[in-house]
């Protein structure tokens, strides 16, 4: 079974409030979110492989010290709402390496959309990959994400799966087909409305964060499969 991590900060606590509550204006949304996202981004890092090197002091004396090879690691926003936390993790990992996925809800059908995988081929040149979307609803982009990094070649072990706010549907929908991924988030709402939006939850994360009442009307969808 997937390990869930529900981070326990205070001021985690306060950054979901901020994001919470309707009256909460653009900046001050992607502020609470970003400092949600650096607490995110510790505790996601608290698992990734560590390597020693011998250095000198400015005291002229030798220490041996473990560092995270940063570059070995892929953040994969989910776009567009996940662009969000990318700024978060960035700042504890200033060389890993990022790639996109695309998709959207068709909110007649409440079908995932995709429309953009970037992700490589696995080369063993990644250790960890970080998966981002501040919204975990229903799981159908979520599993949709991660089964396109299934495809590419990597291990469910491999991979985290970071939100800000999880449905407990979302999170029973990763459990049951990726065991093994680990789930980090700041907050679990029991359920969802008829639109498929997490209750009580915050809204459209990708309205607020960039634009509200923004809606991909129509495109031509690449075939993933």
């Amino acid at each position: 079974m997937s390990e869930i991590k529900l981070i326990d900060h205070p001021v985690a606590s306060t950054c979901v409030k901020v994001l919470r509550n309707r009256k909460t204006m653009i900046k001050d949304f992607r502020q609470a979110m970003n400092i949600l996202g650096l607490l995110l981004a510790v505790e996601a890092c608290r698992d990734l492989k560590t390597v020693e090197e011998q250095i000198v002091t400015p005291l002229d004396t030798g220490v041996t010290c473990k560092y995270v090879r940063d570059e070995r690691v892929l953040l994969v926003p989910v776009l567009r709402a996940g662009l969000g936390l990318v700024d978060s993790f960035i700042t504890l990992l200033p060389s890993a390496r990022i790639s996109h996925i695309g998709m959207y809800r068709d909110h007649e059908t409440l079908e995932v959309r995709p429309y953009l995988n970037t992700t490589p081929k696995n080369g063993e040149e990644f250790d960890h990959i970080i998966v981002l979307d501040p919204m975990l609803a229903t799981g159908n982009s979520a599993v949709q994400a991660l089964e396109f990094l299934m495809q590419q070649g990597y291990k469910s072990e491999q991979i985290t799966f970071v939100c800000a706010l999880a449905a407990q549907p979302g999170l029973n929908r990763i459990q049951d087909k990726f065991p093994d991924i680990k789930i980090i988030t700041a907050a679990i709402d029991p359920g969802l409305n008829e639109k498929a939006y997490i209750v009580p939850g915050l809204g459209d994360a990708g309205d607020r964060l960039y634009c509200r009442n923004y809606r991909i009307v129509s495109c031509t969808m690449p075939d993933f499969n």
